[in-house]
C-alpha cells in the first residue's frame, strides 16, 4: 500500500489507540476484519447509508425510497461531497462501487438476484424480481462494507483496491506497515467534523503491552482488553472500561469439501465431544463470553434458543457412536494468533487427542490464515472469530463459495426465501427454521459469543460502540 503524507496542523487534539490487529488491506469490501472497519469505515470511507443508534440513516445518499411494491430502491446521491484528493464524488463513483459490492457480498446477491445498480438522473436505482426490503440494512451494516470508492480506483481486473482516498471526516496521513496508521481531519468534509483532529492507531498484538501503555499514558484507548486485565483496569479511576453487548462469536469452521470433516458423522461427534466452556475459557478466561450455539447474537430478532440444538451439549457416550471409527486418524486444525484463537486451538487439540483422534495445529498471522483457509486441501477444522452481523444472510460460512464450502440445498433454499421476504418478521421466522437445519448439518460449531472489552482514558468522553466497532467521531476531551 502506498503511504500518503498529508500535513497535519500542530496544536490540535489527537488520540493514540492501541489495536490488537492490523487490517490485512485497505479494501474493506474484501477485508472483513473488524480492525479494518474500526479504523477505516466511517472515518476514511463512507457508505450510502449508515446505522445510527438503531436507525438506518442516509449518509452519502441524500435520501432513499422504495418503489414497485419494494422491488425497486432509489438512492438520491448527495451533491457537494469531495474525496480526500479534492475530486468530487460523482454518481459514477456510487454506481461502480455499489455494483462492485454486490459482486463480493453473497448476502446482497441473494437479495438482488443478479440485478445491478443503474443511473437515473441524480439517482442510482436497482430493480429486482422480488422485494429488496432487507437491502438497506445490509448496505448499512454488512461486514463486506458497501463504501464508495473513486471509480478510477476500482481495478478492472477485479483485483484489490489499494487507495486510501475516501470521503470520510478523516484522511490517511501516514501508514507504516506493521506499525501504525495515522488519520487527520479532512477540512473539506461534507458533514459535521469530529472534535478529535488526529487518530494514531498503533498495532500492538500483546495485551499486556496495550494495558501498560494505557496505564502509562502512551495510549489513550486500547482495543480488546484481556480477561486478566479487566479487573485490574476496572479498579482504576483514570480508566473507563467499555464492554459492549455480544458483538461476535467463536466458531469451529468445518471443511466440508475434502477430508475428515466432510463426514457428517464426524462433525456431529466433535460437536458432542467438545467441552465448549473449556475452549472459550482458554481464550477469554473468566470474563467476556457466553456459551451459546445460536449463530446470531442474543439481543436481536434473529436469535434462536439453542435448546433446539441436538448436538449442542457435551455427551461423550453419544459422541462415541459417531467418532469411534475415527480414532487414530489425523485432524488438521488451522488457526490464527489473533487475540487468543491459537489457545482455543491448543485446547481443542488436547480434547481430540484425549479421545484418541490425532491432531496437528497450524498457527498463522491473520492475513496468512485468511489466505490458507481458501485451500480445501490444507485443513479440516478452522478456529475463527466471527464478528456480529445484522442479517443471517451475511453469515458467509453458509455459502458454498466460502471456505468451509457449505453444500445444503435445504439451507440454501431457506436463505433464498429470507432474502425475498417482505418483512423482517417473516424473515426471522424463516431463519428459525434455517438455524435448526444448520444445527443438524453443522457447517460450523458456534462455541459461544464474546463481548469485546475496550478501555479508554477517563479524560476522554463520547466514545461510542457502533455496528463497525468503536467510534471516535463523537469523542471529545472536556475542558
Amino acid at each position: 500500500m502506498t503511504s500518503f503524507l498529508f500535513s497535519c496542523r500542530e496544536g490540535e487534539t489527537g488520540l493514540s489507540i492501541a489495536m490488537a490487529q492490523e487490517p490485512p488491506s485497505f479494501d474493506v469490501m474484501v477485508n472483513t476484519s473488524i480492525s479494518g472497519r474500526e479504523i477505516l469505515v466511517g472515518n476514511v470511507f463512507e457508505k450510502l447509508l449508515a446505522y445510527d443508534e438503531g436507525e438506518i440513516v442516509p449518509l452519502l445518499a441524500e435520501s432513499y425510497s422504495s418503489e414497485d411494491d419494494g422491488c425497486t430502491l432509489r438512492f438520491r446521491i448527495r451533491k457537494g461531497v469531495l474525496f480526500h484528493d479534492g475530486s468530487p464524488m460523482t454518481i459514477s463513483d456510487a454506481v461502480a462501487s455499489m455494483n462492485r459490492w454486490l459482486s463480493y457480498s453473497d448476502a446482497a446477491e441473494k437479495i438482488v438476484k443478479g440485478s445491478r445498480f443503474t443511473v437515473d438522473g441524480d439517482d442510482i436505482v436497482i430493480t429486482s424480481t422480488s422485494t429488496l426490503s432487507l437491502l438497506p440494512a445490509l448496505i448499512a451494516t454488512s461486514s463486506e462494507s458497501a463504501v464508495i470508492f473513486r471509480a478510477s480506483d476500482i481495478p478492472s481486473d477485479g483485483g484489490i483496491i489499494t487507495s486510501e482516498i475516501g470521503t470520510g471526516p478523516y484522511k490517511v496521513l501516514d501508514y507504516s506497515l506493521g506499525e501504525k496508521i495515522s488519520l487527520g481531519l479532512f477540512d473539506e468534509y461534507h458533514g459535521e467534523k469530529p472534535s478529535i483532529s488526529r487518530l494514531d492507531y498503533y498495532f500492538v498484538s500483546d495485551p499486556v503491552t496495550r494495558r501498560l501503555g494505557l496505564e502509562s499514558g502512551t495510549y489513550d484507548f486500547i482495543d480488546t482488553v484481556s480477561s486478566d486485565d479487566i479487573p485490574v483496569l476496572s479498579g482504576r479511576e483514570e480508566v473507563n472500561v467499555i464492554s459492549g453487548t455480544e458483538n461476535g462469536s467463536i466458531a469451529l469452521l468445518f471443511n466440508k469439501k475434502n477430508g475428515i470433516s466432510s463426514s457428517h458423522d464426524f462433525r456431529k461427534g466433535v460437536s458432542l465431544l467438545i467441552d465448549r466452556d473449556e475452549l472459550m475459557k482458554a481464550c477469554y478466561g473468566e470474563y467476556g463470553y457466553n456459551i451459546d450455539s445460536s449463530y446470531m447474537e442474543k439481543d436481536g430478532i434473529w436469535y434462536v434458543d439453542p435448546s433446539s440444538d441436538p448436538y449442542g451439549e457435551e455427551n461423550r457416550e453419544k459422541a462415541d457412536t459417531y467418532l469411534s471409527e475415527y480414532k487414530g486418524q489425523k485432524v488438521r486444525i488451522l488457526t490464527s494468533n489473533l487475540t487468543g484463537l491459537d489457545r482455543i486451538a491448543v485446547a481443542l487439540f488436547s480434547q481430540l487427542r484425549e479421545y484418541g483422534i490425532e491432531a496437528e495445529i497450524t498457527v498463522l498471522d491473520w492475513a496468512a490464515f485468511l489466505e490458507r483457509r481458501k485451500d480445501s486441501d490444507a485443513w479440516d477444522i478452522a478456529v475463527t472469530a466471527l464478528t456480529a452481523v445484522s442479517l443471517p444472510l451475511d453469515k458467509a460460512f453458509l455459502s458454498s463459495d466460502y471456505p468451509g464450502w457449505t453444500d445444503s440445498e435445504e439451507i440454501s433454499a431457506l436463505l433464498e426465501e429470507i432474502a425475498s421476504s417482505e418483512s423482517f418478521r417473516t424473515a426471522s421466522e424463516l431463519w428459525g427454521k434455517a438455524q435448526i437445519l444448520c444445527w443438524d448439518y453443522i457447517p460450523a460449531i458456534v462455541l459461544g459469543h464474546y463481548s469485546t472489552t475496550h478501555a479508554v482514558s477517563s479524560s476522554i468522553e463520547g466514545v461510542k460502540l457502533s455496528a463497525d466497532g468503536f467510534d471516535f467521531r463523537s469523542a471529545y476531551i472536556p475542558e
